[in-house]
């Protein structure tokens, strides 16, 4: 008897999924992503006490920042201001019950939204996606350092 050979069973839309990962992001995801963020940071300027608000944005920027470490380091100076804006604007939060931005901080998370929707609309999603998992990464690392300090 014969032995037949195995054919490994493919899924036939593995390469649109390929292309469509190398591809930028679409602009109305952009824009979409975008008025979220410029929506919690306004309100976050505003004193909300909204947590989730303050995650967003923050997640967000530390994404931001991986991402421009792999691009150029022109764009790491806005993103790591950024993230110092948001590290201050919690410490708002904790002595005043309310979000807030300091004069330096308002600027910085204002530069810092702009170089993150040039990245976001010239990055594929997939390079997006993999900043993202060096951020979730990055912040085990420190959650991990902290436990043994």
């Amino acid at each position: 008897m014969k032995r037949r050979t195995h054919i490994p069973r493919v899924n036939p839309m593995v390469w649109a999924q390929l292309i469509a990962a190398r591809q930028d992001t679409d602009p109305e995801t952009v824009t979409e992503v975008m008025t979220k963020l410029h929506d919690a940071f306004i309100r976050l300027r505003d004193g909300s006490t909204d947590d989730e608000l303050f995650d967003r944005l923050a997640s967000c920027m530390n994404v931001g920042l991986i991402r421009a470490e792999q691009i150029d380091a022109v764009c790491v100076t806005p993103m790591v201001a950024a993230r110092d804006a948001l590290i201050r604007c919690d410490g708002i939060r904790g002595r005043h019950g309310r979000y807030g931005f300091d004069g330096p901080g308002l600027h910085a998370i204002v530069i810092g939204l702009e170089v993150y929707e040039e990245m976001l609309r010239n990055s594929t999603p997939h390079q997006m996606c993999l900043a993202l998992t060096a951020s979730i990464g990055r912040m085990s690392a420190q959650i991990r350092a902290e436990k043994r300090a």
